[in-house]
């Protein structure tokens, strides 16, 4: 801890202190949304990673201005006053009104605090930001409601649920001292790791935000070698047993947790509870080569029963400094108690044609050597890539065009080396109140994309295109052809719309998908339609 308060004292009393340093929730509607667009509209500072987010604010680029860099002739005004002879700033914070519709069967991702379920839920949210000198305080809470009825499932896939489901989570909080370029507190906050723009392998808005400290840089640190941007946490993932896992394809509300794999059991049994969790997450951007960004991102969880049982703080608390390879004696003192993700990427900005270009490859199982990882890098692997481009229209238009592929299946090597199971399962898994934390389409599934809309302002009116492959090479046995893959294929099809509009304070998002599903939950000749629809009120006070 000494060297962390050393840092910030550093900070505190030799930088420049920024006041504000509010941050633009993930997935907010309307604003964290836009900053890319604002970045390759030649708007927004290029020397932002994005790759790191939620994104902070500060004295000179406020949420307002982001507003007024969105639309000049009709920015949205927020309530904003001081206090404390000008020193202090508070801030109303939008309300949010958000509401999901599943015809058939679960479908939607990165809606946090949404559960995986059919039928209707809703979230609730508002709060306040509020700042003195280098202490911010930031309260947005959040209250959801699932009906959470029944829907078809199969051996496979899917079971009877426990109706309803309600719950009041902390939200998009955070109390913090900010200081320079750093900022150091505890957050509930989610985050997004990765430039990715709809799926993160690492950390995502899929699962409800967690309990965390955290050490990250409010705006790029320049060096002599070019910029730099990180965040550093340590944090505590819980379950909730009154939904279904997204990890064990909603089959069942436990896991064995006592045991490494965390195969289903039973809950009396189960005398492991919360996770300890750490992750890192870097961002470079090279002097050298203009508009360039490299990352990576590593997160090491573990139950918290096992906290100490190896000597040194590192070790314990910090495991993901350590033990890059199996062969390394770091990693190998209780390696079976300590599940590690790691992930690279890369991100470069054509910014006079207003294209971007980014990728992110992941591998969940520690290889052995660099030999091995060299001779077999896509063991235990996964991958996201994409490009955005934009085309700018007379008065203000935009044409803003979006194609990205995740693929999270295993590769058929794993029938001569099992990759030790899917993303995000063992060790408890990868998941807070039994949502996934990284990508959330699907355990072992691919998923491709193309977005196209036209937008001007605040207003966009689109069209969307999925395709999501459900886990061709399981896992484990599941009645396998000769090719190592499923004998039945379940792909979702799905078209929709998507459409947003500016009404003085309120701005209205609506998106609405028919999703055609073949061979649903692994059965044969099962072809239901399901009807997607997802919709935010924002008022902004």
């Amino acid at each position: 801890m000494k060297p962390t308060i050393g840092i910030l004292l550093f900070c505190i009393f030799f930088l420049k202190i920024e006041a504000i340093s509010q941050t633009v929730p993930v997935g907010l509607t309307s604003l964290d949304e836009s900053l890319r667009n604002l970045q390759l509209e030649g708007k927004l500072d290029p020397s932002y990673s994005l790759s790191s987010r939620p994104f902070f604010t500060n004295k000179v680029l406020t949420t307002d201005s982001l507003y007024k860099l969105i639309d000049s002739k009709h920015p949205i005004k927020t309530y904003r006053t001081h206090f404390y002879g000008n020193k202090g700033f508070f801030e109303l914070l939008p309300l949010s009104f958000e509401n999901q519709y599943n015809s058939h069967h679960p479908y939607g991702w990165n809606n946090a605090p949404m559960i995986d379920a059919k039928g209707y839920q809703t979230v609730f949210s508002t709060g306040f930001y509020a700042s003195l000198g280098i202490v911010s305080v930031q309260f947005k809470p959040e209250a959801v409601y699932s009906a959470n009825p029944n829907f078809d499932y199969s051996s496979q896939y899917g079971a009877p649920t426990k109706g309803p489901y309600h719950h009041f989570f902390a939200g998009e909080s955070s109390i913090r001292i900010n200081a320079g370029a750093l900022s150091i507190g505890v957050s509930t906050e989610n985050m997004w790791w990765g430039p990715g723009i709809q799926n993160s392998l690492l950390m995502s808005n899929n699962a409800p935000g967690f309990a965390h400290l955290t050490l990250n840089t409010i705006k790029p640190i320049k060096t002599s070698i070019g910029n730099f941007e990180f965040q550093l946490i340590a944090g505590k993932l819980t379950e909730d047993t009154s939904v279904l896992l997204e990890n064990k394809d909603l089959t069942t509300f436990y896991y064995t947790q006592g045991s490494y794999s965390g195969l289903p059991g039973n809950p009396k049994s189960d005398s492991l509870s919360w996770r300890y969790v750490n992750g890192i997450s870097i961002s470079y951007k090279p002097k050298w080569i203009k508009n360039l960004f490299l990352g990576i991102s590593r997160v090491a969880y573990t139950y918290h029963n096992y906290l100490g049982e190896h000597p040194g703080f590192i070790h314990t608390y910090l495991p993901v400094f350590i033990g890059l390879f199996r062969n390394d004696a770091a990693y190998s003192r209780g390696s079976l108690n300590l599940k590690q993700i790691i992930s690279i990427n890369g991100r470069y900005i054509f910014q006079r044609s207003h294209v971007e270009l980014y990728a992110e490859y992941g591998a969940n199982d520690n290889t052995y050597n660099l030999r091995d990882f060299l001779m077999s890098p896509d063991h235990a692997a996964a991958i996201t890539m994409g490009f955005k481009k934009k085309y700018a229209l007379r008065n203000n238009k935009w044409i803003d065009f979006n194609a990205e592929i995740t693929q999270l299946s295993q590769p058929l090597d794993y029938l001569a080396r099992p990759s030790s199971g899917y993303w995000y399962l063992y060790q408890g898994g990868y998941t807070n109140q039994s949502r996934v934390i990284g990508s959330g389409f699907g355990m072992g599934s691919n998923m491709q994309t193309i977005t196209a809309s036209i937008m001007k302002g605040f207003n966009k009116y689109g069209i969307i295109f999925q395709r999501i492959l459900h886990d061709p090479n399981p896992a484990y046995q599941i009645t396998l052809n000769f090719y190592g893959m499923r004998n039945q294929s379940w792909q979702d099809l799905s078209a929709g719309i998507t459409i947003q509009k500016k009404l003085d304070k309120i701005t209205l998002m609506a998106s609405l998908q028919t999703v055609f599903s073949n061979n649903y939950a692994w059965k044969e000749n099962d072809n239901p339609m399901n009807i997607h629809l997802f919709s935010t009120i924002l008022y902004y006070w």
